[in-house]
């Protein structure tokens, strides 16, 4: 080992992360006590730099989108992260901090498949792509399949909506959430395919190409499909939906040659592309029956501020449903049921998901064509059921969320469980959404509340909003609080007043930008 002095022990203060360099190698340092501990400096999500996130009971809270790792061992407790943080040889001598820049060994490949029992994952989305990892994370060295329809897949999905359209990224820059060499490191088979029918009965799948797999547990992560309004003129050229990376890359490419872009639905993809494509200098017009954007994930206050920034970004708004798409073999234009006509060379319906659990036989569906789990992901005997299509219980009430670090989340519970383990969802959830460059976090689920608590302002892109219930603390939204939002995650956990979040909003100290 290599250490190289790095700082007195007396110059690094008590609980507070420290970036250092050591040649081309940035290390993040933090004392505890009389104890030392020497991780990777960024997020292995998105290279979020850890120094400016929060440290709380233990952990470590990314900045930008909230993966969670253990202080002493880096070790990942919460996603969109997939793995632990690197760690690093330190020592303390006589007053000094020593490290060795060559970070300890990782996870090794699996020599072989110790097991022929199959364990299968159908959809390596975000859900099933976490699941996959966290089964060889947890010691499961059985045989284990992956079933997937999109070529392409896994992908980081939220890419889509956020960077591709507003040109910060191109479409082979969309990043592979599990490379070819973890598959084949970790021996885990592929087949790019589509499902048919799942027979649970039997413990059977069966392919839109006659083959038949038997499992002996099923994870199903097979996400939501867009939906579209049964209306006159649905299948005109020109109308399109926003989920995956086919569809991402047709809309990016049909918007290049067409500047008129009306979106029906003021969703948070829908938003979320308003303003990438406003970056780019697209007309953009929305429709919705409803005026205001998230007003009810966030209130009429923070929804009236949602609206005035697209406005003042150029985004015109339209109140009102459609009646029919015009057009003769190419939409023209939308037409809303008052009679109003609005011209389009492009609609993108953003009008929301259903669970893809059509093919789903021997197992009961809700009336969303969801299946219920428990907090164990179980759906039933052998199968497991994550992300948009599983109805879970969240305090005590059965919800069904879409978002991309929820299904992570589950697929983490989910693999636990399928490996021999007992994790349950306990987790607090997560989401953020990106606005014209400014990054949106909600902690929490709030169905409804009887206090708004905001401090800062919106307006200049750094404020936090507490939503209570009976003066406990049910979800909050924020920008600009980077340590505040992630400290608030951790101490949701358990329950939180109103005055006590107001406590830690005043008291956590933010770094420098």
């Amino acid at each position: 080992m290599a250490y190289q002095e790095v700082m007195s022990l007396t110059a690094l203060p008590e609980m507070q992360s420290k970036k250092i360099s050591l040649g081309d190698t940035d290390i993040l340092l933090i004392k505890k006590g009389d104890r030392v501990f020497a991780l990777e400096s960024t997020c292995p999500h998105s290279g979020a730099p850890l120094e400016k996130g929060a440290l709380c009971e233990g952990k470590i809270i990314c900045p930008w989108h909230k993966s969670v790792f253990t202080l002493e061992q880096g070790a990942l407790c919460e996603p969109p992260a997939l793995r632990d943080l690197k760690r690093y040889p330190v020592k303390v001598e006589q007053g000094k901090i020593w490290v060795d820049p060559k970070p300890r060994p990782g996870a090794e490949p699996l020599d072989k498949v110790t097991t022929q029992e199959t364990l299968v994952v159908l959809g390596v989305g975000a859900g099933g792509s976490a699941a996959v990892k966290a089964l060889r994370e947890k010691g499961y060295r059985g045989r284990l399949m992956v079933i997937e329809r999109e070529k392409q897949a896994p992908y980081d999905r939220t890419t889509l909506s956020k960077f591709v359209p507003q040109g910060d990224m191109d479409m082979d820059e969309v990043p592979s959430l599990l490379d070819d060499d973890f598959y084949q490191q970790q021996k885990i088979e592929r087949i790019n395919g589509n499902v048919e029918e799942l027979n649970a009965d039997k413990h059977q799948l069966r392919l839109d190409d006659g083959q038949v797999i038997t499992y002996g547990k099923l994870l199903l992560a097979t996400g939501g499909i867009p939906q579209r309004p049964d209306l006159p003129g649905k299948a005109l050229f020109g109308i399109q939906v926003l989920r995956s990376w086919e569809q991402a890359a047709e809309l990016v490419d049909t918007v290049e040659k067409e500047k008129r872009l009306v979106i029906v639905g003021n969703s948070f993809i829908g938003m979320e592309v308003a303003a990438a494509f406003r970056k780019q200098g697209v007309d953009v017009t929305v429709i919705a029956e409803h005026p205001l954007p998230f007003e009810k994930q966030f209130g009429q206050e923070l929804a009236s501020f949602f609206r005035r920034r697209h406005e003042h970004k150029g985004v015109k708004f339209v109140a009102g449903l459609p009646a029919e798409f015009t057009g003769e073999r190419r939409v023209d234009a939308v037409v809303l049921k008052d009679g109003t006509r609005i011209e389009a060379d492009l609609v993108l319906l953003a009008t929301g998901v259903a669970p893809a659990t059509g093919f789903i036989h021997g197992l009961p569906l809700n009336k969303d064509g969801s299946l219920s789990v428990d907090a164990s992901m179980s759906a039933g005997k052998d199968v497991y059921a994550i992300g948009d299509i599983a109805t879970f219980p969240l305090n005590g009430k059965p919800t069904r969320i879409e978002h991309w670090r929820v299904a992570q989340q589950h697929g983490r519970v989910a693999a636990s469980r399928m490996a021999g383990q007992d994790d349950i969802y306990d987790s607090v959830p997560f989401f953020w959404t990106q606005q014209y460059g400014v990054r949106y976090e909600y902690l929490g689920h709030a169905e409804k509340w009887d206090t708004i608590d905001i401090t800062g302002s919106p307006d200049k892109d750094d404020f936090v909003a507490l939503y209570a219930l009976n003066d406990e603390l049910v979800a909050v939204v924020g920008t600009g609080r980077m340590r505040t939002t992630g400290t608030l995650l951790i101490k949701m956990g358990e329950k939180l007043t109103l005055r006590q979040a107001k406590r830690i909003v005043a008291e956590v100290v933010e770094p420098d930008s």
